[in-house]
């Protein structure tokens, strides 16, 4: 699979986002280490080495938001990035992608944990000194859970490396990480009922400045905010289950997509998501196409695409669950109106795979303007002046092809797959140490 620098744009973001906390005040090494010590506590995970905590002011994070986007987003997988999400209808065409996540970051972050160099990052305020305020206290306490799973199960490495996977098997890691440290950081605070009301009062006092979350594409924002508030529920879930030793284990075999952080249920069973290969049809055209990426929307995607249509939250998650593995496949030329689409998505049931479609199908009419034309029980079909889009219903299956022209799709369709369409995916066995 080609994987675009999308996912990892994503992926540091939600590593690095603390929601309604204020920056870190400069702290005594006493302090820090006294909560270091009790966050071990709780987690049940000990330092293996020291914890080094460096600080940046606003306008320091600002030069490394940008050097840093300069060396691992460069213009022309911006640029591939921006043609995908344009083609899904998913971003309007002012965002300039490379801007939003240099301004999410600078906006946003007031903490982060590196597992590249094993240190931590805060935020400082002005000359902001003196005793940790509540709600410093509480991001301190979630950051130092990423050192110590970083010094336990290696962040970067193994099952944990997300490199190279789909979009919606990074959201399911992630999930596992942030829900572990947002668990952890309950329990701290839980035990600390003079420290949690203290929480609650400087939060309802604080107005934060979300200015640029709130105008991102519900698409990019959605998946922000997914590890910390489903990863928190999963993670629950196997706590419940088996206690930190659950949680530790799934470290050897996390979440292999959202659809198993949505429903831990199906993770616990090992139902894992099947690979729905999907062909690179630009084989079949000239050499100005180029494929722009090729990956897995998922379960949460879906819902969150749904839930932009005039259906409601619940419909729309409904149509969305019995996901059972989805490919696309997008491309283009440098003429925007060439874009196409080839997405195949598998189902639980035929059930599912119908709902589903019916679904889809009323995103696109809302998209284009046009009704639908139900050639048949199994193919609906939309069409305007600029675009042809189909919508192929087959048992468990749903493939959806967007192009220019009739002729387009059926080259799409006809370009043939290089493995079989479908094949199980293989779940990690091991379990870890810690």
């Amino acid at each position: 699979m080609k994987h675009q620098r999308r996912s990892t744009f994503v992926l540091s973001l939600m590593a690095l986002l603390v929601f309604a906390s204020p920056a870190i005040a400069q702290q005594s090494p006493s302090e820090i280490e006294d909560i270091t010590d009790d966050v071990a506590q709780i987690r049940g995970l000990e330092p293996v080495t020291p914890i080094v905590v460096e600080t940046m002011n606003r306008d320091e994070l600002r030069q490394f938001n940008v050097e840093t986007y300069e060396e691992e987003y460069p213009e022309d997988e911006q640029y591939a990035d921006e043609r995908e999400l344009l083609a899904f209808g998913l971003m309007d065409e002012h965002i300039d992608i490379g801007d939003l996540a240099i301004n999410l970051f600078s906006e946003q972050v007031l903490g982060f944990y590196d597992p590249e160099t094993g240190q931590m990052v805060v935020v400082r305020e002005g000359d902001s000194t003196g005793s940790f305020s509540a709600s410093e206290e509480v991001t301190y306490a979630h950051e130092i859970v990423h050192a110590l799973q970083d010094q336990h199960f290696d962040l970067d490495a193994g099952p944990l490396d997300r490199e190279e996977l789909s979009d919606d098997r990074v959201y399911g890691v992630t999930a596992l990480i942030e829900g572990d440290a947002s668990y952890s950081e309950l329990q701290y605070l839980i035990e600390r009922p003079d420290l949690l009301e203290a929480y609650l009062e400087e939060i309802e006092a604080q107005d934060f400045d979300t200015s640029i979350l709130d105008t991102a594409p519900p698409i990019i924002a959605a998946t922000l905010i997914f590890p910390y508030d489903q990863g928190f529920t999963f993670v629950e879930a196997i706590f419940e289950e088996g206690g930190w030793e659950a949680v530790n284990a799934a470290y050897a075999n996390p979440p292999a997509s959202t659809e198993q952080v949505l429903h831990p249920e199906k993770y616990l069973a090992g139902e894992a998501p099947v690979v729905v290969e999907v062909p690179d049809f630009t084989a079949g055209l000239d050499d100005s196409w180029s494929v722009f990426d090729t990956n897995t929307f998922g379960e949460f995607q879906i819902r969150v695409i749904l839930q932009e249509t005039s259906m409601s939250d619940e419909q729309a998650e409904r149509a969305a669950a019995g996901w059972g593995g989805d490919t696309y496949v997008v491309a283009g030329t440098d003429d925007r109106s060439d874009d196409a689409i080839h997405w195949r998505t598998v189902w639980d049931t035929n059930q599912d795979a119908s709902e589903f479609a019916r679904a889809w199908a009323l995103r696109e009419a809302e998209r284009w303007g046009v009704d639908p034309t139900y050639v048949s029980d199994s193919l609906i079909e939309f069409e305007t002046a600029d675009v042809v889009v189909r919508i192929i219903l087959d048992g468990e299956s749903v493939t959806y092809l967007m192009g220019r022209s009739s002729e387009m799709l059926d080259i799409m369709l006809a370009a043939p797959p290089a493995t079989p369409a479908v094949s199980p995916v293989a779940s990690p066995v091991a379990t870890p140490e810690a």
